[in-house]
């Protein structure tokens, strides 16, 4: 079995505050994981620094073996609580985000998924259920 993940000494700090202090883990693929710790305790913060959304301040991090990027894009989805999308922006705006972002993104499915579902490629994000 490969190594999906790997963390070594990492340490991610809020200016003062330490949020991760040098953290070591290894998760074999094929694995049901499951990330649990009070509030506070670094849960979002790894769950950012594994899909590249945060840098790390210390140590070293891995997904399949590559530091997080855009091989990394292609392996992890992330769904945060807050979205990061404008919310006034089309369906089809953040479809078109999503094309550059993503290399493998594939619009035609997107569209043909909202027609499926009843969604207007027109209609704003703010109008949509998560």
């Amino acid at each position: 079995m490969s190594e999906l993940l790997r963390c070594e000494n990492l340490v991610k700090k809020y200016g003062s505050f330490t949020a991760l202090g040098g953290i070591n883990l290894s998760i074999e693929s094929g694995k049901i994981i499951g990330l649990l710790g009070p509030n506070g305790s670094g849960k979002t913060t790894l769950i950012k620094l594994i899909n590249g959304l945060l840098v790390p301040n210390e140590g070293n991090i891995y997904v399949c073996g590559e530091k997080p990027g855009v091989f990394s894009k292609t392996k992890v989805a992330y769904l945060p609580d807050n979205n990061f999308l404008n919310t006034y922006m089309t369906v089809e705006g953040i479809i078109g985000i999503f094309e550059d972002f993503y290399e493998d993104f594939r619009s035609e499915l997107a569209f043909s998924m909202l027609e499926r579902l009843g969604i207007k490629p027109t209609a704003k994000l703010k109008t949509l259920s998560k």
